[in-house]
């Protein structure tokens, strides 16, 4: 995984002679959403398929992680629906293209997956919230054991390394208020969680499940998948759900009632010590933190890819709301959520 964000050197047509010369497939273009690679939607008599090409920095070993991880999810059955990569016409799951200035990007194709975007919906109900939380620790445990050396590279996303991102790119942000309300939450970080680090289980995660990367069924009660493995590492297990719990609460009525139903679906399928549960909410803060100042970073290297601030208001939005809530009170809830009573 790169963390570059400056998007790869091809339009939709280089893109669709491309995809028709490796993968074989023929139909219209459309350009999806990315933070560091380019995915396009294509639309052909045999399917609809997502066409990805790789920011020029990925590692090749990290999407033949990929490749093995949805298999392994598929086997497991963990969700409906899982995207298992497409063989090309020479016989392989990741190929090789040149840009105009012939930079090398590693390219492959993902069957579309049909559902609704969790993002979509504005009141998030306690069935889809109990579901996501469960499925994410039904992948949790399908992913028990698993290692690959694709997920032994830096990340900017990696919970492990917040500090160190707050300290490159919080002089970024656009005030001092904003900077001020950052420390506030970094300082609950270094109070709560990093005398007790050791302690926290590791395993192979996702490591981002927010709204946009969860799909959904009509009715909006059941997860079906969740796409976008890019920033799977190894890390603390806890991480998993405190990243989709984080995300679960933009835009909710009461944030950390979301938060505490999402946390009860993974605690029932895949329990949390005490330690960890007790870490939820200085967690969930952090990864706003890190969101919105990794969000300052991305948007100065690349002002023109909307994408990169999507969340960025709502993040700002739901700190504030957060530095109202007492810490105790806070890390009451989420122990409540994993109360067998």
């Amino acid at each position: 995984m790169s963390d570059s964000c400056v998007l790869p050197a091809f339009d939709t047509s280089e893109a669709a002679a491309i995809a028709q010369r490796l993968f074989g497939l023929e139909g219209p273009l459309k350009l999806l959403n990315g933070e560091r690679d380019l995915n396009f939607l294509i639309a052909t008599p045999r399917g609809k398929f997502v066409f990805k090409i790789a920011n020029a920095l990925e590692s090749p070993a990290m999407l033949e992680c990929q490749h093995l991880v949805f298999q392994r999810l598929a086997d497991a059955e963990v969700f409906p629906l899982v995207a298992t990569a497409l063989t090309s016409l020479n016989g392989r799951l990741i190929e090789s293209v040149s840009d105009a200035r012939g930079i090398e990007h590693c390219c492959r194709v993902l069957p579309f997956l049909h559902g609704r975007v969790m993002a979509d919906i504005v009141d998030l109900k306690t069935a889809v919230l109990e579901d996501l939380g469960r499925r994410l620790a039904l992948l949790d445990k399908a992913l028990d054991g698993f290692t690959h050396a694709g997920l032994e590279r830096p990340l900017l996303w990696n919970m492990e390394q917040a500090l160190s991102v707050l300290e490159n790119y919080k002089p970024l942000l656009t005030s001092d208020a904003q900077r001020a309300l950052v420390e506030h939450f970094e300082t609950g970080f270094r109070e709560h969680v990093v005398p007790v680090q050791a302690q926290l289980r590791r395993a192979v995660i996702h490591n981002d499940a927010n709204r946009g990367n969860v799909l959904v069924d009509e009715a909006g009660l059941k997860v079906t998948s969740i796409i976008d493995f890019g920033d799977m590492m190894n890390s603390w297990l806890v991480v998993e759900p405190a990243i989709a719990a984080t995300y679960a609460m933009h835009g909710q009525a009461d944030p950390l009632a979301s938060a505490q139903t999402l946390l009860r679906g993974y605690h029932q399928t895949l329990p949390l010590t005490t330690t960890e549960t007790s870490l939820m909410f200085d967690l969930m803060c952090m990864r706003l933190c890190m969101s919105v100042c990794i969000c300052a970073h991305q948007q100065r290297l690349e002002p023109d890819n909307e994408y990169l601030s999507i969340d960025a208001e709502e993040s700002w939005e739901l700190l504030e709301v957060l530095r109202g809530v007492s810490y105790d009170d806070a890390s009451a809830m989420m122990l409540a959520a994993c109360d067998p009573k």
